[in-house]
């Protein structure tokens, strides 16, 4: 996910670039999604641990991800063009349905880190 956060920086910043001074923060912003969506939890983690997740919890999470961040490039697109569709709610409720079996684990692995350490830092 990390590549596709890059990817999306890159998008926002050459469609910023050549916009013509037409904007939607939908599209500029839209690497904010897989930023936090991913990779900081990845990261607040650990990458070794996140191993241990299961596979295909891991997999939907990010594919909700990428959903909602491909829902964002959609709305933004619309939104350039000065028109908008009742259709671009399916990106956000697919994305949720998709990350919703990876919330579990990931909150699990995330408060069981956080437990294990008292206000010293120390472990019990």
């Amino acid at each position: 996910m990390f590549g596709f956060t890059i990817f999306c920086i890159v998008f926002g910043a050459v469609y910023e670039r050549f916009s013509h001074e037409v904007y939607s923060y939908y599209m500029i912003y839209a690497f904010v999604i897989p930023l936090i969506g991913s990779v900081l939890p990845m990261l607040a983690v650990g990458m070794k641990e996140s191993k241990r997740l299961q596979p295909g919890t891991l997999k939907l999470w990010n594919l909700g991800i990428v959903t909602l961040t491909v829902g964002s490039l959609a709305k933004g697109a619309l939104d350039i063009f000065g028109t908008s569709s009742p259709l671009l709610i399916v990106y956000p409720v697919c994305g949720a349905l998709l990350c919703f079996p990876g919330i579990w684990p990931i909150g699990t692995e995330l408060v069981g880190r956080f437990l294990k350490k008292d206000s010293h830092g120390r472990g019990y």
